[in-house]
């Protein structure tokens, strides 16, 4: 039915990213973010569900800090990508993601480390996150140059 009235469609929305200064905003959030979510992770290596049975106790690790890289990493480098526009941008929140990881690897004079070599969730969790940033950055610029111009 044709009332005579204009119809108002809605605006686009922008093709591409925002403005400057909320790309380097976008960048800046994405790196804390990826810095705060490696130290979540490195903690949560060592969770365990513990039970006895038996006279026996059980115990089996949870991956949940797998998971948290594997996922929150892609997402960040997706966020990352999407905000600022560039592939290589996702190299800011890879380093900040690595950085206490590799720390939390690393024995202090006492001999004390988070991620140990005993323990299969932190030595899986240091090998995916950064495979997790990779093919998510391998993926968004492979899809970024297919796009037609």
């Amino acid at each position: 039915m044709n009332t005579g009235l204009p119809v108002e469609t809605a605006p686009a929305p922008p093709a591409g990213p925002g403005p400057a200064w909320l790309a380097w905003v976008g960048a800046l959030v994405a790196t804390a973010l990826a810095f705060v979510s490696a130290v979540w992770e490195a903690f949560l290596t060592p969770l365990a569900l513990h039970w006895s049975s038996g006279g026996h106790a059980h115990s089996v690790r949870v991956p949940v800090a797998l998971l948290l890289a594997i996922a929150g990493n892609a997402a960040l480098a997706w966020f990352t990508h999407s905000v600022t526009g560039k592939p290589l941008a996702v190299l800011a929140p890879f380093a900040a993601w690595t950085v206490p990881i590799v720390l939390a690897a690393s024995k202090r004079a006492e001999g004390d480390a988070i991620l140990t070599a005993n323990n299969w969730v932190a030595l899986v969790t240091m090998l995916a996150g950064p495979v997790s940033f990779a093919v998510t950055a391998y993926w968004l610029t492979m899809r970024s140059l297919r796009r037609p111009a």
